[in-house]
């Protein structure tokens, strides 16, 4: 196990993993079981009675968590209590119920498991809206936005050299330094938000009775938005009649902040959560993704491209340019050489995907383009894209760690509302439907 850390910030998520495997019916029946004795999954299936599907997922947390251990036997895994780990979540109990400064550490560390840190998630909820808008911290949006309009944005940690991290990651260190970071050979894993936090927050909101919209990450990226719709589906059966609309938004970076913005903009107008669900599902497919990469291993990493590809590639200075796909995932579409090359072709798909026969002026309110530690690259596609299309506003950004992990240092994101759907794009210049 871990030591216990002295800065409780540099400890919080490890704490909040051991205190959880305590926060369910299910997983404190399963260690009741265990503290018999060792046992199999099958012999737990049969004293718990659910699904093999729901007993893995506890499982798996009951593990992450440090208490329980497992141990392999032909096909079989068999599961028990872990002295150490039993010792560790003692300490943070202690460490965590010990007064200090008159301050009482337990409150402290119960309220960033309800809150998320940083006002993510509010307690009591807020009720000067008609209702909440909540995302994720893949979205990439400026803080000086999210406060403005009154959006609470649930952290997706991540582990960097196996180190957890999670919200307000960048007031510890610069974006240059995680970026030089995976430069050197660092590793980045992320973590989707598991269905207990949504469980969590979801009945909070049906017990006030406030209505909730989520614009989540695309599920053809992460299992975020699959955990949010477990959870909903658990909770409706308690509170049948809550408003809770969680949105796959198909989108990644600045695009889950795109329709964000929208949602906010829907809200202030005056619109209910359920419509502005409606307005979303419809808009979402409109909302366009396109991207360079640098360096062609990190796809390879991520299982996008091949190791005999990715080194060919980066031998011959080739750069892929993918989109987003019409079902949220990553197409790889052309293949460039040079950087130079890449921008410009991402610049052409841009002018292509709002102007629909050449014969239209076509105008943009926002363009984003997020990026990986190459801010003059950006800067230099944001003047192309002025000169190729008559645009309100370029916005260029430092991509956060969540998606900047899996795509690595050197890439390059164009976020913007197209004048066509996602499908008609393809089936336009690519001959799919």
């Amino acid at each position: 196990m871990l030591p216990i850390k002295n800065n409780i910030d540099d400890g919080i998520n490890d704490s909040v993993r051991v205190f959880s495997a305590f926060c369910d019916e299910t997983r404190l029946r399963v260690l009741e079981l265990l503290l018999g004795g060792e046992k199999c999954a099958a012999v737990l299936l049969g004293e718990v009675s659910i699904r093999q599907s729901t007993l893995s997922h506890h499982m798996k947390l009951l593990v992450e968590s440090g208490v329980v251990k497992t141990r392999k036997s032909g096909k079989w895994t068999y599961y028990s209590i872990s002295e150490s780990g039993v010792r560790y979540a003692e300490e943070l109990l202690k460490r965590f119920t010990t007064l200090k400064d008159e301050v009482c550490t337990a409150l402290y560390i119960a309220n960033q498991i309800i809150i998320m840190k940083d006002g993510v998630f509010m307690n009591p909820i807020s009720t000067e809206k008609n209702f909440t808008i909540m995302t994720d911290t893949s979205c990439d949006l400026p803080v000086a936005f999210i406060k403005e309009h009154g959006i609470e944005k649930l952290p997706i940690t991540f582990d960097l050299d196996g180190r957890a991290h999670s919200e307000g990651y960048w007031q510890e260190i610069s974006g240059k330094d995680f970026y030089d970071a995976l430069r050197n050979g660092g590793v980045a894993k992320t973590s989707q938000i598991n269905p207990e936090t949504f469980t969590m927050i979801f009945k909070e909101y049906a017990k006030q009775g406030r209505d909730l919209l989520l614009v989540m990450l695309s599920s053809g990226l992460s299992g975020t938005y699959q955990s949010a719709q477990i959870a909903l589906q658990d909770v409706k059966e308690i509170y049948p009649d809550c408003n809770i609309y969680p949105v796959d938004s198909i989108s990644a970076s600045v695009g889950v902040g795109l329709l964000t913005e929208l949602a906010a903009k829907k809200r202030d107008a005056g619109s209910s959560a359920k419509e502005t669900a409606a307005y979303l599902e419809e808009k979402k497919h409109s909302c366009m993704g396109l991207f360079t990469v640098d360096d062609l291993m990190y796809l390879h990493r991520g299982g996008r491209l091949g190791k005999l590809s990715a080194i060919a590639g980066s031998v011959l200075k080739i750069k892929p340019v993918l989109n987003l796909a019409p079902d949220g995932t990553l197409a790889l579409k052309d293949k460039t050489r040079g950087r130079k090359a890449s921008l410009e072709l991402l610049t052409e798909q841009l002018k292509r995907s709002v102007n629909l026969d050449n014969e239209l002026d076509a105008e943009l309110d926002t363009v984003y383009i997020s990026h990986t530690d190459c801010e003059d690259d950006a800067n230099t596609l944001a003047e192309m894209v002025k000169a190729s299309v008559n645009v309100n506003k370029v916005e260029v950004m430092l991509m956060g760690p969540v998606i900047g992990a899996h795509v690595g240092p050197g890439a390059i994101v164009l976020l913007f509302e197209g004048n066509m759907t996602r499908n008609e794009y393809e089936a336009r210049f690519y001959g799919s439907k």
